[in-house]
């Protein structure tokens, strides 16, 4: 907490104490000092570490065994761990969120730009119940409405009201067995979710629901051994039936063996297997598996290295043989025999022939001729149609197995009282939405310093080179980018905030090279210790290498945040 008479920070908010099951952060905490997304990166074994990270978090080489003990993503964005409500034995947070904003250019469009106003309105609910001393039953949930009031077809969803609810939502019994703590869990979430980092149009985006069910188990075998094991149900469904091919189902079991000697660091295996069945055959079925090692390694008091690798292997079905009916060929040969009838027939003249019935008969049968070509190139056209469906049904990836290595490591040091900073790079393969799977090597650096009295300044920057497995839509992709965020409390209850983003992608396919900027300006004023209300503007500018994709968006933002 950041004490502004003080002009220092006097320690840190510290969520309500948890001892059943208690889910602690880890590398999160890390990312959020630094400004970074808290869902990126995960727990020591979680979800992908790269920054254009499988939407779904589910096929990572790192296993999910501890990510519903230490989720990748926090649920509590108002309350900040408080609970304000107590009825009898169970403990109730309530936060409610209001927003309204003015977007100039929705479609993204840089030549018919649409305009609209979206308002926003979402709870945030975090209750538990302690039955007894074994057993407790908890809801961490953040849900809402976007409602686009003049043209909801451009929404993520592509309806008037849009169902919002945040990853990691969770109803969960936690109940221990003796040394054993059993965790029986349902996750939902409906979002946005997009099939890169950056969107290059409004058709990279769309809305997805994803439902999670499991039990995970954590077991102390001793004071110095722990092992979990985690078996996860994965639905994810796009909610626009023109992105119904990323429909899936993952089932997935995981496990990781942790050895804390000393109580100062951890080594420990990992591995997992998973089943992926898509409802539709644009990807193909298959197994992943990885097994490897992981570390927890405090250098010094102020440095710690956390270190993961092992082995992936994948295999896919092969694709749906497809061979085409009718090519544009045969339809270019039909027009090219109806032409030339045509022009025969012009040249036909019954008036001036010297045997009338005769050209007249010889035009009749070119007629017949033309018109039985006529419909041969109409169900030509048809067929030709019903294949190219066909054909933009399926991705074509032929690449149907994969054996390749995984490795992360993320060091964070704490340089003084005022600087931090984290550098973390790897390289990994996961499912992806226009391949079987994707490759990735990446890197990213941040820093976050306390420049003055009241600021806060963090700064970091990324690369990632990533190649999909094969297919139709495959595509070799370098990103890199820079974020800057300062933040500054003028005083006790006002803080200003300006952020910086860049990013750039370059393609091996034609035109899809593009970058990005955007700015932001945030002012945010806290009435009392249960109110807050913020204003907002963001600009984004797209200059890509197809100017008809090159856009500007402006959009200003007001909100309201209350704590009951």
């Amino acid at each position: 907490m950041y004490d502004f008479n003080r002009g220092e920070y006097s320690g840190e908010s510290t969520p309500e104490e948890r001892p059943l099951g208690e889910r602690t952060q880890l590398e999160e905490n890390v990312g959020r000092s630094l400004g970074q997304d808290d869902i990126r990166g995960g727990a020591y074994i979680g979800a992908s570490r790269r920054r254009a990270a499988d939407y779904t978090s589910s096929s990572g080489p790192y296993p999910a065994s501890t990510t519903f003990f230490a989720p990748t993503y926090i649920t509590d964005p108002f309350l900040a761990g408080k609970r304000n409500i107590k009825l009898g034995p169970v403990n109730i947070g309530l936060g409610l969120n209001g927003n309204v904003e003015y977007n100039d250019n929705i479609n993204q469009s840089g030549s018919a730009p649409v305009d609209d106003f979206i308002a926003g309105l979402y709870m945030n609910v975090d209750a538990n119940y302690q039955i007894t001393e074994q057993q407790r039953l908890s809801l961490s949930v953040t849900l809402g409405v976007d409602h686009y009031f003049n043209h909801p077809e451009y929404s993520p969803n592509g309806k008037d009201f849009n169902l919002n609810v945040f990853p990691g939502s969770t109803l969960a019994f936690d109940v221990m067995v003796g040394d054993i703590l059993f965790v029986i869990y349902d996750r939902v979430s409906v979002r946005p979710a997009s099939q890169t980092e950056f969107a290059l149009d409004d058709l990279d985006v769309f809305g997805v629901f994803q439902n999670d069910i499991g039990v995970a188990m954590s077991w102390a075998l001793n004071s110095k051994t722990s092992l979990s094991v985690n078996f996860n149900h994965s639905d994810s469904i796009a909610l626009e039936d023109n992105f119904s091919e990323t429909d899936r189902m993952v089932d997935s079991i995981s496990a990781s063996l942790a050895y804390t000697p000393t109580g100062t660091y951890t080594v420990g295996i990992e591995g997992s297997v998973s089943w992926i069945n898509y409802d539709e055959e644009f990807n193909n079925d298959g197994i992943t598996s990885s097994a490897g090692v992981f570390l927890i390694l405090p250098i010094t008091r102020s440095t710690i290295l956390k270190a993961s690798g092992g082995y992936q292997h994948f295999e896919f079905d092969s694709p749906p043989t497809f061979t085409r009916s009718v090519t544009d060929q045969d339809i270019a040969s039909t027009q090219s025999q109806i032409d030339s009838l045509s022009n025969q027939a012009a040249s036909i003249n019954v008036a001036t022939s010297p045997d009338p019935v005769a050209a007249q008969q010889q035009l009749v049968a070119i007629q017949e001729q033309q018109a039985a070509l006529q419909d041969q190139l109409a169900a030509q056209q048809i067929q030709k149609q019903q294949d190219d469906v066909t054909a933009a049904s399926r991705s074509f990836d032929t690449n149907s197995e994969l054996d390749d290595y995984y490795y992360n490591v993320t060091l964070f040091n704490q340089l003084n009282a005022r600087i931090s900073h984290q550098l973390s790079f790897g390289h990994e393969s996961s499912l992806n939405t226009s391949s079987n799977f994707l490759t990735a090597d990446y890197v990213t650096y941040a820093v976050g310093l306390i420049a003055w009295r009241g600021s806060r300044l963090t700064v970091s920057t990324y690369y990632e080179d990533a190649e999909d497995s094969g297919g139709r839509l495959a595509e070799d992709v370098e990103q890199w980018g820079v974020d800057a965020l300062l933040t500054h409390r003028l005083n006790s209850r006002l803080v200003l905030g300006l952020g910086y983003h860049y990013g750039n992608t370059d393609s091996n396919i034609e035109l899809r090279d593009y970058n990005q900027h955007a700015f932001s300006l945030d002012v945010s004023w806290a009435f009392n210790r249960k109110m807050n209300v913020g204003v907002g503007y963001r600009y984004l500018t797209t200059d890509a290498e197809d100017s008809r994709q090159s856009f500007d968006q402006n959009r200003f933002v007001m909100s309201m945040n209350y704590n009951f």
